[in-house]
Parts: structure tokens; C-alpha cells; sequence
């Protein structure tokens, strides 16, 4: 049984997210970081994507759809760590979902941290 799991992330980071910061995001969309992988999804279905632009409001958007196994989900957290700060308020970031469930579980900004909050009775 493989221990994959359907990410998908949509938010806005501020126009005051720091240059660092950034860069990091940059870096995770591209060569081997975390979110570059694209095309097809190997179990979880769909494809995997991954883009960030400037919006018209100011700030940046990140919408990114991924395949990550159990092991990458220490390096999920810490992204999510870093970004917390920055990303604009309030409500969800994003899912994730076993990719033998049917439901995902929701990943919000609550009190300046991002919590997962299970829909499923697993």
C-alpha cells in the first residue's frame, strides 16, 4: 500500500511577505522542491500543478495541486510554518486527502497557524 496523499493549496500571501520567503516558494515550485511536480498524478487522480503570480490587490497567489507520500509531510508542515505569517486572512489554505479516502481534510488559518480538520470519520 503506498502512503500518498492528494495536496492542493490556494491562498494569497501578503504584499509584505518578506523576499525570503518568496525565493522559498519559488524554490518549491521548481527542480525537485516539493510542489514542481506537473502533469498527470501517479494515484491520487487529476493533475499536479503548481503556479504563483502577483495579484491585481497587491501580495502574491499560490495555488498548487500535488502528490506527496507520508515521509514529505514533515516538509509540508514546515512550508506551511513559514508561509503562516504571511498568508492573507482568514479561512482555508487548502486539502489534504489519503488518496484511498474519499473526503479530505481541510487545512485552515485559525489564530495564526494552520490546523487540519478532519471531515471524515476514518
Amino acid at each position: 500500500m503506498a502512503d500518498l496523499y492528494a495536496l492542493d493549496l490556494a491562498f494569497d500571501l501578503l504584499d509584505t511577505t518578506p523576499d525570503h520567503v518568496l525565493a522559498e516558494v519559488r524554490r518549491q515550485l521548481t527542480g525537485d522542491g516539493l510542489l514542481s511536480t506537473r502533469g498527470p498524478a501517479w494515484r491520487v487522480g487529476g493533475m499536479l500543478v503548481g503556479e504563483f503570480a502577483p495579484t491585481d490587490r497587491g501580495g502574491w497567489a499560490l495555488t498548487a495541486r500535488q502528490e506527496v507520500h507520508a515521509e514529505q509531510l514533515p516538509e509540508v508542515e514546515d512550508l506551511l510554518l513559514l508561509l503562516t505569517p504571511h498568508i492573507r486572512p482568514p479561512g482555508p489554505v487548502g486539502r489534504l486527502r489519503f488518496y484511498e479516502h474519499e473526503s479530505p481534510d481541510l487545512l485552515v488559518l485559525r489564530e495564526g497557524r494552520v490546523v487540519q480538520l478532519a471531515l471524515d470519520p476514518r
